[in-house]
């Protein structure tokens, strides 16, 4: 071979193995053992120092031709593939045009025992993403609004629209909010009826709830806040998050699983760090390319989109069971409401998921249409949004590229179809002009 060659090779083998060791050492394990390390965590390190002490310690002596060729083979095509992999990565990042730099959105959520975690009260902070950035600010009672919601005034019909992080709309300012766009929706109705009647809509979303929190809340929240009609806004995830009613919690102001050990803080904390050559790769921009493609779904043994059961036309043993418990939530949560007075309402919010075609066996109009059904049978009111989704000129502007929830545009359609819910029952909310 010639020398030059040779030095190449082991030039090439030097760096792969340097990147492997880097990639160990600055990893951090669970079960901790001495000084922050972990057994299987020393015990891979010292394989790979032994693989590296081995394999260039191959070059100081001579080989068996089959088997110097088998080692150049494999540090040709290792050294090939992070060269392609770091060529890729370099061109995603020389076309990518954020709209922000992203910031830590963390610090406004509070534990709670009884639903998971609320809002800090009286909290202000920017929440910036790649694609927006929003002013954001909790008000004395805990949800999100710039104003307090004190005893209500005569004259005043007040909505508390109750959700998840569809219905907090952090990605859009307050008032493109769909609680504020139905407010002002509702205000005009009633200002071009003749009607004296003041609109109040409060917005009690929450990331991260699902019905069953939200039901709980209303149990727990709702009567600071006097309201004459209840809209609970459901999402497909409610069918498979209502079984773990405090899955999230806060800690450090931050929304974290309610399984989440220190360990597992400390580790996210430590991949955070710009150092670990592991939490770097994890946020590449082709990693999460990769992890987001439905290749890597498949690969991985998984259902091709979260919440599949919502969307079954025929609901297997266990969407029946989930459909069953979401039943049960809603109705506790109609309970709460007609505790407090209030009349009640559902508002069905679709994914972008829901927009396109779906594989045989599968309807995306099937989560909706169960919550029409459902409410049928209860006597309740309920409207489903999908439908002025589809019908909408460019349903893609409804949602954002990276975040998966609504724009402004999407949230005044829900805002819209909520109103018109709502304007349909005016009669019995005393409504008159």
């Amino acid at each position: 071979m010639d020398p030059r060659n040779s030095k190449l090779e082991r030039a090439a083998a030097t760096a792969l193995l340097g990147l492997l060791l880097a990639y160990v050492a600055t990893e951090r394990t669970s079960e901790p053992w001495i000084l922050g390390w972990s057994k299987p965590w020393v015990a891979l390190l010292l394989a790979c120092i032994a693989l590296a002490v081995v394999t260039l310690g191959s070059y100081r002596r001579g080989l068996p031709g089959w088997l110097s060729a088998t080692r150049r083979t494999l540090v040709a095509s290792a050294a090939a593939i992070v060269l392609l992999l770091v060529v890729t990565e370099t061109v995603l990042r020389a076309a990518d045009k954020p709209a922000y730099e992203e910031l830590d959105n963390s610090g406004r959520h509070a534990a709670d025992p009884d639903v998971g975690h609320v809002y800090v009260p009286n909290h202000r902070q920017v929440l910036q993403t790649r694609e927006y950035r929003v002013e954001w600010a909790s008000n004395a009672q805990g949800v999100r609004s710039d104003r307090d919601f004190g005893p209500k005034a005569a004259g005043v019909t007040r909505i508390l629209c109750v959700g998840d992080s569809f219905t907090a709309c952090d990605q859009v300012p307050g008032a493109q909010s769909w609680p504020a766009a139905l407010e002002a929706n509702l205000a005009r109705r009633l200002a071009e009826s003749g009607s004296t009647r003041r609109i109040e809509v409060v917005n009690a979303g929450f990331p991260g709830f699902s019905t069953a929190n939200e039901a709980a809340w209303l149990a727990k929240f709702g009567a600071r806040f006097e309201p004459d009609l209840v809209l609970v806004a459901t999402t497909p995830n409610d069918l498979s998050e209502n079984p773990f009613p405090l899955q999230y919690t806060a800690r450090g102001g931050r929304l974290v699983s309610a399984r989440a050990t220190e360990d597992d803080e400390a580790r996210f904390e430590h991949r955070r760090r710009w150092w670990c050559l592991g939490g770097a790769i994890e946020r590449s921009r082709l990693a999460q390319r990769i992890v987001a493609s439905a290749a890597w779904t498949r690969l991985r043994g998984r259902p091709p989109f979260h919440h599949i059961e919502a969307y079954e036309a025929l609901p297997s043993p266990k969407a029946q069971r989930l459909y069953e418990l979401a039943d049960r939530c809603m109705l506790e949560a109609r309970a709460a409401s007609e505790a407090l007075g209030a009349r009640f309402g559902i508002v069905v919010i679709p994914y972008a998921r829901q927009l396109r075609e779906f594989e045989a066996g599968l309807d995306g109009g099937a989560y909706g249409a169960h919550w029409r059904d459902f409410a049928a049978r209860h006597g309740l009111a309920c409207v489903d949004a999908r439908e002025r989704f589809l019908a909408h000129a460019d349903p893609a502007s409804l949602y954002w590229r990276e975040d998966n929830h609504c724009t402004a545009a999407g949230y005044s359609l829900v805002a819209e179809v909520a109103a018109e819910l709502v304007w349909s029952r005016r009669v019995e909310l005393g409504w008159t002009p």
